[in-house]
């Protein structure tokens, strides 16, 4: 099974991306994300055996002993991989390294079922992804429309693992297991 662990999105935070999406959807190279699907990806496993999914689970829950919840600010739009070369418009995360502190131990955990490890986390949402390359013009716009733009901010008390289907509508995620942080 197609897998990931990430955090899931509250309403008023996805509520407050939709007039965005909305924009995006206006550009036909761009494939934006459903509001449903919003999400911070902390690691993406890709294929795994269900025998292993049980393993994977206790390791996760290991992860949480050691992060308390805290507080993250939904602020800004970027692109990957570079502005003369847009593939992903992302909105951004300031959170005071605690997502990247996040993913350095599950990466750690996870290397140990062979997972390769990411080199550089940057924490997104990712709003849009584009198979051919947009008016570059309009993105650059987008980007500094919204360069320091508070979308919103939430406390981040978990993450979760979840069942990623490919379908040709659009992926659907399913929940397998839920990790709260510490008080």
């Amino acid at each position: 099974m197609r897998t990931f662990v990430g955090i899931d999105l509250p309403e008023n935070i996805k509520e407050n991306l939709k007039e965005l999406i909305d924009r995006l959807k206006k550009i036909k190279e761009a494939k934006v994300v459903k509001l449903e699907n919003l999400h911070i990806t902390l690691k993406f496993l890709g294929e795994v055996d269900e025998e292993n999914i049980e393993k994977i689970k206790e390791k996760l829950k290991e992860c949480c002993t050691e992060f308390d919840i805290f507080d993250v600010d939904i602020k800004g739009i970027g692109v990957f991989p570079s502005e003369k070369s847009v593939r992903v418009l992302w909105v951004g995360l300031e959170d005071e390294g605690y997502l990247k502190k996040l993913n350095i131990k599950i990466e750690e955990v996870m290397s140990k079922f062979g997972f390769e490890k990411e080199k550089d986390f940057v924490g997104h949402i990712t709003i849009a992804r584009f198979k051919s390359l947009p008016n570059l013009n309009f993105i650059k716009e987008f980007c500094v429309k919204y360069k320091d733009f508070l979308f919103g901010k939430f406390k981040v008390n978990g993450f979760n693992l979840y069942e990623s289907k490919l379908m040709p509508e659009g992926p659907i995620y399913k929940i397998i297991a839920k990790f709260q942080l510490r008080q």
